[in-house]
């Protein structure tokens, strides 16, 4: 069976950690490789978003190793579309209707709630300046505009269980 791919982006503090990592713990750590952009970005690479990133191209080798060895891989982060929107639109095309693409497309006034709950919350001007209005990936795109993180998490597991 070809691996299942799922795209999750959406602004800082919109709840795209979140969501992975419960729908991580939904497929089991054994089926599901999780990749976290900001890991990968901040914590290995010690780099910021810009063009030509080194992280764009890791972010790519560890999803396509990810589909040889998973049975999903879930990439989450902001993942703004004028840097990684060619590679990821790559990523999606290569995995064709097996892949599901989500745009969290929440209120900032939402995205400032869950920034406070992190352990280290940014500031809110350091929010205003990253913020992305309709960084949306192609008008393919599910975005999900209004709910919860369970309620966002039951809409993809609907879908990729009931595909069209």
């Amino acid at each position: 069976m070809k691996p299942i791919f799922i795209l999750i982006r959406g602004n800082s503090g919109s709840g795209k950690t979140v969501l992975a990592n419960k729908l991580q713990q939904y497929w089991g750590y054994e089926n599901c490789l999780l990749l976290h952009q900001d890991v990968n970005r901040r914590n290995i690479l010690h780099t910021n978003d810009h063009f030509g990133s080194p992280a764009i191209s890791l972010i790519e080798h560890l999803v396509n190793w990810g589909i040889y060895h998973y049975k999903v891989i879930i990439l989450e982060g902001i993942l703004r579309k004028d840097i990684y929107g060619e590679m990821l639109e790559n990523l999606v095309d290569n995995c064709g209707n097996h892949a599901f693409v989500y745009y969290l497309d929440v209120p900032f006034r939402l995205t400032v709630e869950h920034n406070q709950n992190k352990e280290l919350p940014f500031s809110i001007s350091d929010l205003k300046k990253w913020w992305r209005v309709n960084d949306y990936l192609s008008r393919n795109d599910y975005c999900l505009k209004s709910g919860d993180t369970n309620s966002f998490y039951t809409k993809i597991i609907t879908d990729i269980n009931n595909p069209n």
